[in-house]
């Protein structure tokens, strides 16, 4: 079984605009990550069919169509891993692609993201995606962090806020 732990709902009102492109991992391989002193633990990872809120994003793609996702705090957004594993860094072969599909609407916000490691939230990272994709309401990206380990992820777009734990790998 995969493991992530979406975070609580509530979080501060000052969420920095990010800039460039990052790598987010969720846990695979059948173990849970560890808890770091501030509570970071991955959330889950599913495997069966996605939420009925991100059918818009799907809308083209084939029948049965599967992939791999997570759910962030209060079902506010999906993560789509299209790898198994995510790891630090800026990987290329396999890159560590991720679609975030937002349940609420975008409003013409970018998606700002910011990632503490658990190990010591002082260590963060800042990204932003603007919302130029379709269909649907989403972000697609690629999120890089820069070392391995548990990290806690602050997701907010338009007036909405999530919260996702994620595991990165070597």
């Amino acid at each position: 079984m995969l493991v992530m732990r979406a975070r609580g709902s509530a979080v501060a009102a000052a969420i920095i605009a990010l800039g460039a492109a990052a790598v987010i991992a969720p846990l695979a391989g059948g173990t849970a990550a560890a808890a770091s002193p501030h509570g970071c633990v991955a959330a889950p990872i599913h495997h069966d069919a996605p939420p009925t809120w991100t059918a818009p994003a799907w809308a083209g793609s084939s029948a049965g169509f599967r992939p791999r996702y997570s759910l962030a705090s209060g079902d506010g957004a999906a993560a789509f891993w299209w790898e198994p594993r995510l790891h630090a860094g800026d990987p290329s072969n396999p890159a560590n692609k991720v679609l975030w599909v937002m349940r609420y609407p975008r409003n013409g916000t970018a998606l700002r993201i910011v990632a503490r490691w658990g190990a010591d939230p002082a260590v963060s990272v800042r990204r932003s995606w603007p919302p130029d994709a379709s269909p649907g309401e989403i972000y697609p990206s690629y999120v890089n962090l820069p070392r391995a380990g548990c990290w806690e992820l602050t997701l907010s777009w338009s007036s909405h806020v999530a919260r996702l734990d994620v595991q990165v790998y070597r």
